[in-house]
């Protein structure tokens, strides 16, 4: 096990090495009403080591009304590497893990989600998450797989590299 670690580690290295680096931030912001009113607010900030590979995360806030209303805080870092890419469609996975909570922890996500990324021009990208693959823990104290796109799962952000 150890000699993976050091191969993958190793690996990650090299190639991010002689790439070039950019910082980035962005986020998105989401009102949806299905079954309750929802809105999200969740900015992002990271930094790139190439057009593979970039490390980040993702804080933010959830307000949720229904029956009653609650606020719920994320954060949700990340670890993005491009499948395939062009000069302008990227086509991205991210390894993340979400967390929401207000009072106590209320969701915990892991997973890989598949991504479309279409840079605008040289400072200015666009991307739309397309659902999960994983697992959530939930409140009522349960782990259960996350396969699927649903409203929680997918979504459309903007970044603005320096």
């Amino acid at each position: 096990m150890k000699k993976i670690i050091l191969f993958v580690s190793l690996f990650f290295v090299i190639h991010i090495s002689s790439a070039q680096q950019t910082w980035f931030i962005g986020g998105t912001a989401c009102i949806s009403y299905l079954d309750n009113f929802t809105f999200a607010l969740e900015p992002q900030f990271g930094y790139e080591f190439s057009d593979k590979w970039a490390i980040g995360t993702g804080v933010g806030f959830t307000l949720v009304s229904d029956d009653f209303t609650y606020l719920i805080g994320i954060a949700e870092p990340f670890i993005r590497f491009c499948t395939w890419h062009n000069d302008r469609v990227f086509i991205d996975l991210k390894a993340t893990a979400g967390f929401g909570f207000d009072k106590v922890l209320e969701l915990c996500q892991i997973g890989i989600t598949p991504s479309l990324r279409f840079r605008i021009n040289e400072h200015w990208d666009m991307a739309a998450d397309i659902g999960l693959f994983g697992a959530q823990y939930t409140y009522y104290g349960r782990w259960r797989p996350a396969f699927g796109i649903n409203a929680a799962s997918a979504g459309l952000w903007f970044a603005y590299r320096f």
